[in-house]
């Protein structure tokens, strides 16, 4: 049966919660048992005959963590990355996290031409598709950079403009593509304005051409888009149970479904 019950712990959670340094998941799932545990023992002590303001008190007294007990649970909750690199400089990694996004773009430039020249595509390209790969680079070490943040450092705190520039690429990249195609085509129609027996040869390689630009870009952003979504539900979700963790929830503000079996 579930029934609404009223939050009486949020003070003391909320407290925790400021000192708590863990990743936000991690944060959410600690504060859930912490009170999932609090309202048990509540309710024991209650049942054992002490008054509910008594109960309440000894729960908090027996349960609630010291600040060292909560420098504990982040010291063990500390991602894998975090610990390996905690003896290091801060600006010293800072460095280093850039020169890695900075390689990582390279070689995603690098993968993108290898497989253009494969499937043959870079033998005639538009000069438009450079800037797509470029673009297309950027794009990807963006989105690995951002998957870096949420879950290998353990950094929700990812700021807005780094989700931005995913979604504002991925809409980019479609408009360079549209844009150097109709130029490509403008240029194809006066050349052969000027020699129109070529015609039979100019336009099937102007289709291959621009048809090789505009699919390479449709790709890139419909991966971005669908990175995007992805990456913002997923962090909407999660700000949501931090959220309701801590009984800021509008709709509930003091209150929470409890589930008795």
């Amino acid at each position: 049966m579930s029934t609404a019950a009223l939050r009486r712990f949020l003070p003391a959670l909320r407290k925790v919660e400021g000192e708590l340094r863990v990743p936000l998941p991690v944060r959410v799932r600690i504060l859930h048992e912490l009170e999932y545990d609090l309202e048990e023992l509540r309710d024991r002590l209650a049942a054992e005959g002490l008054t509910p303001e008594e109960a309440e008190t000894r729960a908090l007294e027996a349960l609630v963590p010291d600040p060292f007990a909560i420098r504990e649970l982040g010291r063990l909750h500390t991602p894998l990355y975090g610990r390996l690199t905690r003896g290091v400089a801060d600006h010293r990694l800072r460095l280093a996290e850039r020169s890695a996004l900075a390689l990582t773009a390279a070689f995603v430039l690098l993968v993108e031409t290898l497989a253009l020249l494969r499937a043959d595509l870079l033998a005639d390209p538009s000069p438009f598709l450079w800037p797509v790969l470029g673009l297309g680079a950027l794009l990807g070490a963006t989105i690995l950079g951002t998957g870096f943040e949420l879950w290998v450092k353990g950094d929700h705190r990812v700021p807005e403009r780094r989700l931005d520039a995913v979604v504002t690429l991925s809409m980019v990249l479609p408009v360079v593509a549209v844009g150097g195609a109709f130029i490509d085509f403008c240029r194809l129609a006066a050349t052969l304005e000027l020699t129109p027996d070529r015609a039979l040869v100019l336009l099937p390689a102007w289709l291959v051409r621009d048809g090789a630009l505009l699919a390479v870009a449709l790709l890139f952003a419909t991966a971005g888009a669908w990175t995007w979504f992805v990456l913002t539900r997923w962090l909407a979700t999660v700000r949501e149970a931090h959220r309701e963790a801590l009984g800021l929830d509008d709709r509930f503000p003091e209150t929470r479904r409890v589930r008795h079996g």
